[in-house]
């Protein structure tokens, strides 16, 4: 195909119009009155039976621009940013005005890659120069980098900027927006900060729906700190809010009770996992893999070699229960 040469796909009005003139006698020779009357008026044309897509086929610069967003993802696993910032200046040249879609790769390449100054200067590109049209992804990407680069100040008046609608484009409020600086928090370890964040976005945060996943990531966070008990206090609010837990919310904590060396409470929760799985009568809260690897764990910093066997025994009592490498090597 030659380089700018855009085919273009039949118009339901061009088809009508071959139709028309297919049924029109008036244009057939050869044809006399008679043979025409003889004709079966309800016969159907030819391009009866052709169907017009409901969608169009993408246009050639929407596939540039897929193929241009692969390209980048690619490069960004190979962590080649400036690699990708070389291309995109030349699709720039190219295309003019790049996709929303490719922006936000870009952005998304420059945070994974650690350069949070050049997400905000592409950001502010978008914005001021309306080359691409800034959506809520956009802004949550510039926060989770904002985040994870410990500019938490930038973020936060980001956040209120959204909060009180003067933010470029208007983008609305939600949950995405939130979590992508609520986990940059959580992996930092912020948890002072992290606690505040939800403590002033909780109704929008609760839009989600599972309330019990918001304090599993919390918990989460006091696991990266040096105070791993206080995942238990997140347990106890989610007990006061009338809320259930799941298994995810007690291998966090008998890993929280490991990592503090309190093995005593590890083995409690597993056997709070064990009676709730009884009365359920599920297999849904009954200690998995994961469960009895972290237990592994403590009892071998410990060395409590008679718990240890025990606790190997009864997983190979169970028939459900896979023992890989990590449950054999985790005492070593």
């Amino acid at each position: 195909m030659l380089l700018g040469f855009h085919p273009r796909s039949q118009s339901p009005s061009l088809v009508l119009t071959l139709e028309i003139l297919l049924n029109s006698s008036s244009l057939r020779p050869g044809r006399t009155l008679a043979a025409r009357s003889r004709a079966t008026p309800s016969s159907p044309s030819p391009l009866r039976r052709f169907k017009i897509p409901s969608e169009l086929p993408p246009s050639p610069q929407a596939l540039n621009f897929r193929r241009l967003t692969s390209r980048v993802i690619e490069l960004t696993r190979r962590r080649q940013l400036r690699q990708i910032l070389k291309e995109i200046e030349e699709a720039k040249k190219r295309h003019g005005k790049l996709s929303t879609v490719v922006m936000n790769a870009v952005m998304e390449a420059c945070v994974h890659c650690g350069d949070v100054d050049s997400a905000i200067r592409i950001f502010e590109e978008m914005a001021k120069s309306q080359s691409s049209d800034i959506d809520d992804i956009s802004y949550a990407i510039l926060l989770k980098g904002l985040g994870e680069a410990r500019r938490i100040d930038e973020a936060f008046q980001i956040l209120e900027s959204v909060e009180n609608g003067t933010a470029v484009g208007s983008p609305k409020l939600s949950p995405r927006l939130i979590y992508g600086l609520l986990n940059a928090l959580l992996e930092a370890g912020d948890m002072r900060r992290a606690n505040g964040l939800v403590a002033h976005y909780r109704l929008v945060l609760n839009q989600e729906g599972d309330q019990v996943l918001l304090y599993n990531l919390l918990m989460k966070g006091y696991l990266k700190t040096d105070f791993p008990q206080g995942a238990l206090t997140i347990r106890d609010e989610i007990l006061r809010q009338g809320l259930k837990p799941d298994k995810i919310t007690y291998n966090t904590l008998v890993f929280a009770c490991v990592k503090s060396g309190d093995l005593d409470a590890a083995f409690q929760l597993i056997a709070e996992m064990k009676e709730e799985a009884q009365k359920a009568n599920s297999n849904e809260f009954f200690p998995d893999a994961v469960t009895y690897t972290t237990l592994l764990k403590g009892l071998g910093d410990k060395k409590d070699l008679l718990s240890l066997q025990e606790i190997v025994v009864e997983m190979k009592s169970l028939c459900d229960l896979y023992i890989d490498r990590t449950a054999y090597t985790a005492n070593c």
